[in-house]
């Protein structure tokens, strides 16, 4: 993907100044339409299965940090739509043709590649890299450690927190974004502030940047932050 800034900033050039507090949004009611219960149809992997390349078990890894590259044509396996009413974790390497829905949260562990949208009633977690043909929607936080490259627009109603590398066309995120790493989109619209951590950390807005809260940066996060 090339892009040619028409806005740009690192944690280099941009002055210190005092957080200003996100204002407070409340998340839309679930809608149960929206993320219907497990099914059995051919079009869709049934969640508390395990299916190939991906299981449904917590096993933490380390974060991938500072990620420049996108995720690597390698041993995918597929899988088709994966619905659930509860929380989802998945392992990667795979290609899910379809949509990934659940309930609550959605973790992705490894490289993925995912044709449509995803829509999680809770957070998204990421450990490794995704690339998203649709829609990403959270009504928690989005947590990246890695590599995101976002074909569609990103909307999110908590907080974002980029620890690698965000590739996007469209982000809209209600909560404070923090990126140690980089961010590059086309279009910005965020309602919280702004915080780049460390001083190799920039974003790029190539279009339309549209920030209510204050820009700053620091050498660390805070644990308060997050």
């Amino acid at each position: 993907m090339s892009f040619f800034s028409a806005s740009s900033h690192s944690a280099e050039n941009t002055p210190s100044t005092t957080a200003a507090s996100a204002p407070t949004t409340s998340s839309p009611d679930f809608d149960p339409e929206a993320h219907p219960s497990e099914t059995t149809s051919p079009e869709t992997t049934q969640a508390g299965q395990t299916a190939s390349g991906m299981a449904f078990s917590h096993n933490p890894s380390p974060p991938y940090v500072g990620l420049e590259t996108s995720p690597v044509q390698s041993t995918y396996r597929s899988s088709r739509s994966i619905q659930s009413d509860n929380e989802l974790d998945l392992y990667g390497p795979l290609d899910i043709r379809g949509s990934v829905r659940s309930g609550g949260s959605i973790n992705f562990d490894g490289d993925f590649i995912v044709q449509d949208t995803i829509d999680a009633y809770g957070g998204i977690n990421i450990k490794g890299n995704v690339r998203s043909e649709g829609r990403i929607k959270a009504y928690g936080n989005i947590d990246l450690n890695g590599c995101l490259q976002a074909k569609d627009k990103v909307k999110g109603y908590g907080k974002l927190r980029v620890v690698g590398t965000l590739e996007g066309k469209e982000l809209e995120i209600y909560g404070n974004l923090s990126v140690n790493g980089r961010l590059h989109c086309k279009r910005l619209v965020l309602y919280g502030s702004l915080t780049l951590i460390g001083p190799g950390s920039s974003y790029h807005v190539e279009n339309s940047e549209e920030v209510a809260g204050a820009i700053l940066k620091r050498d660390q996060e805070a644990d308060w932050d997050w």
